[in-house]
């Protein structure tokens, strides 16, 4: 795979997982525009770049089926690369991708995880599907619908549901289950059957905590979602870690911007 197919695959993932808020935000006026023009400026295959999105397209809430089939090795990268990436963050990056001038820069910043991409894609002999769960949309819809359940009084657990999943502390939520207070982790499954992942954080505090973790995975979240609810994840599941590469943004402030502030 030549190198501006894989840089065109990122693109492909922007406009699946941001759909016409990313068209939009790039300058385009419809799919079509899209496909031909991105196509034009990496001179690859414009039909290539449609069926990219396709193949991301079932792992978000973007109102397209996609492709019904596991992910290749080269998508599944580029998935967890760059998933936790925010659409303005990930935006920059495609909009330096597609302007010839800034493409040096960033194919130089990105130089690791392409050069993963290209490896992966080029293991045609022992290329397999690989499953993927999307992080995003569908954690959040399996959080509410939680929070729902457990407001009706429909999970085991009781008292003040307290909302830590901003805190980066292993866990989503902590409660009471008769007169211990528990962690609460949920997952949200889009369509079964597939696994789940942890962090490598939230795994580690299930090994500590065991008897008072609680996993709690909604499948079906799309459609017709339920949950279910293990006590002790960490003793009952068996897992299998993965180490990614994945890219980190940050945006920098030249000196002189600090230099002409008022200081006191």
């Amino acid at each position: 795979m030549k190198p501006e197919n894989e840089l065109a695959m990122i693109v492909a993932f922007y406009l699946s997982k941001f759909g016409k808020e990313g068209l939009t935000n790039l300058g385009f006026q419809s799919y079509t525009q899209a496909f031909d023009q991105i196509g034009d400026r990496l001179s690859v295959n414009r039909n290539s770049v449609k069926n990219w999105r396709d193949e991301f397209d079932p792992y978000y809430d973007n109102a397209r089926k996609g492709w019904n089939r596991k992910l290749r090795p080269s998508r599944h990268k580029v998935l967890v690369t760059f998933d936790d990436l925010s659409e303005s963050a990930l935006r920059a990056v495609v909009l330096d991708i597609l302007t010839p001038a800034a493409r040096p820069k960033v194919e130089t910043e990105l130089h690791s995880a392409l050069q993963e991409i290209k490896e992966s894609e080029g293991l045609k002999k022992a290329r397999r599907p690989m499953d993927y769960v999307a992080r995003g949309p569908t954690g959040r819809m399996a959080e509410g619908f939680f929070m729902a359940r457990f407001q009706a009084g429909l999970t085991p657990f009781v008292g003040t549901l307290i909302d830590r999943r901003d805190e980066g502390v292993g866990f989503d939520f902590s409660a009471t289950k008769g007169s211990e207070l528990v962690l609460i982790e949920i997952k949200g499954i889009a369509k079964p059957p597939a696994g789940i992942s942890f962090t490598d954080k939230e795994w580690k505090v299930a090994n500590e905590t065991q008897d008072g973790y609680f996993l709690g995975v909604v499948v079906d979240v799309m459609e017709s979602p339920r949950i279910g609810f293990l006590q002790n994840p960490a003793r009952h599941l068996s897992s299998a870690y993965h180490a990614y590469t994945t890219i980190a943004v940050n945006w920098a402030v030249h000196a002189r911007q600090i230099d002409a502030m008022e200081f006191s």
